[in-house]
C-alpha cells in the first residue's frame, strides 16, 4: 500500500476534499498544504472511514463538508459541518 498521504487521503474519500469558500479575498480562504505525520494521517483515515460508516449504515448520503484540517500547538484542528450531531461528538 503507498505511504498515507493528504492527496491519497482526498482520492480515497472525495467527500472529504475542503470546500473553499467563494469570497472576495480568495487568500485568507485557501486551505494550507498539510505538514501532519503519518500516525495522525492515521487517525485523519479512520475519522473519514467512521464518518462513512455512520452514513452508510444510516442509508444516507454523506452530508459534511471540511473546510480545513491543521495541526495546531500539537492538536488536530477540523474545521467542518454536517447537520448531523452524531457525527461531530465523536
Amino acid at each position: 500500500m503507498p505511504k498515507l498521504s493528504e492527496t491519497r487521503l482526498y482520492n480515497d474519500h472525495p467527500w472529504a476534499v475542503p470546500v473553499v469558500p467563494d469570497v472576495s479575498e480568495p487568500y485568507f480562504a485557501q486551505t494550507m498544504p498539510w505538514q501532519i505525520p503519518e500516525p495522525v494521517l492515521e487517525l485523519i483515515e479512520q475519522m473519514f472511514i467512521e464518518v462513512e460508516e455512520y452514513f452508510n449504515s444510516s442509508r444516507l448520503p454523506i452530508e459534511g463538508v471540511i473546510y480545513e484540517i491543521k495541526e495546531v500547538f500539537g492538536q488536530l484542528d477540523i474545521s467542518s459541518f454536517t447537520p448531523h450531531s452524531e457525527v461531530t461528538t465523536y
